[in-house]
């Protein structure tokens, strides 16, 4: 498995959105654990290609597996609230709170991040050091360009039918043809299989759907709930994660040190394993009541500064040795998550108490 391949991101709902619905807690729950797996498949990744191919390698892989749906699901939770044609989401309020506030989030936590490299070198290359941002930020850009295509994607969803082709081109041209292809080199003539494939991307149908499909599958599955299928979509749930563990073990050893083929983002495997959590998550309504639902909803807002923050608590310990390698991975992943998640909440509680960081930074 190829760690620290990609990082998770965590997409707020709409702060503008206004809705005669009730606030639904089983988005707020589910958007607490996805922020829990980040920090687990992170905390996974230390040390993780040095252990191969040992057992520790493999714990931490199997860990890493469990937790790969954070991400399509951050997605789906944020497509299912905006997608929502119940919600009124003006041009005015995704750009001027929810696009500006992640654009000012990336860059402050940015310099934050890459602090002593920015002030160390020449202007320019402290430019390429913000622009770039550290690795786990890559995906505020992606929320970006997801927040600007809301009104093309709000189009499509507005009829079921439109929405369902939306999801068969994604599937097709985003998940299935490109594995197929990652596969089809291991064990065909690599020299026919890239002719074929930049044949089939001739059209470009990608650029259609990336991670805009697990933004619209969220509104999907939320708004049409498949509740005759469920146990067949737990069911494949299930069979993809074993098939990540398997095929993951398999390839790296055929190809001699870990691959990510079957963890990536946009993969079957990861699709699968994605919706089952999701529908899963999203199956039954949640009424909580007093200091349970008080927290519930705090906590889930704080999710944005919990990843904002997780990696700076990380790389602080490592800076002092202390790392998940300092006692065996059974432990020391699920202490670690359990800290780091604890420290993040906490900072990120006491920012946004904070006069406009509560607003920008968090």
């Amino acid at each position: 498995m190829q760690c620290q391949m990609e990082t998770s991101p965590v997409i707020h709902a709409p702060a503008e959105a206004q809705s005669s619905r009730p606030r639904d807690l089983a988005l707020d729950l589910l958007r607490i654990a996805a922020i829990i797996a980040v920090v687990v498949l992170h905390v996974s990744n230390q040390h993780c290609r040095e252990a191969f191919p040992g057992v520790n390698w493999l714990i931490r892989m199997i860990s890493d597996a469990l937790v790969r749906w954070c991400v399509p699901v951050f997605l789906m939770i944020s497509g299912a609230l905006f997608l929502d044609p119940a919600r009124r989401v003006s041009l005015r309020h995704l750009y001027g709170k929810n696009l500006l506030r992640v654009i000012v989030a990336f860059f402050v936590w940015s310099y934050v991040y890459s602090f002593t490299r920015i002030n160390a070198g020449p202007w320019h290359m402290s430019l390429s050091l913000l622009l770039a941002g550290p690795s786990h930020l890559w995906f505020l850009k992606a929320i970006a360009g997801l927040y600007i295509a809301v009104p093309l994607l709000r189009a499509i969803t507005a009829n079921r039918a439109t929405t369902r082709y939306f999801l068969i081109v994604a599937a097709v041209a985003t998940f299935v043809v490109p594995f197929v292809f990652t596969l089809c080199r291991q064990h065909c003539n690599t020299v026919a299989v890239t002719a074929v494939q930049r044949f089939i991307d001739a059209p470009h149908l990608r650029v259609t759907a990336g991670y805009a499909a697990y933004f619209v599958l969220g509104h999907y599955l939320y708004a049409y709930r498949p509740v005759p299928r469920r146990r067949l979509i737990y069911i494949l749930g299930v069979v993809a994660w074993l098939v990540i563990i398997g095929g993951t073990i398999a390839y790296s050893k055929l190809v001699g040190k870990p691959v990510n083929w079957f963890v990536n983002y946009l993969t079957p495997t990861v699709l699968f394993l994605s919706v089952a959590v999701f529908v899963w998550g999203t199956a039954r309504p949640v009424n909580l009541q007093g200091w349970w639902r008080s927290f519930v909803v705090q906590a889930s807002r704080l999710s944005f500064g919990v990843y904002l923050v997780h990696q700076l608590v990380l790389r602080t310990a490592l800076q002092y040795g202390i790392s998940t390698a300092v006692m065996h991975p059974l432990l020391s992943i699920p202490l670690f998550t359990l800290a780091t998640v604890m420290i993040s909440y906490a900072i990120s509680w006491l920012l946004s108490k904070v006069p406009y960081a509560n607003r920008f930074v968090i």
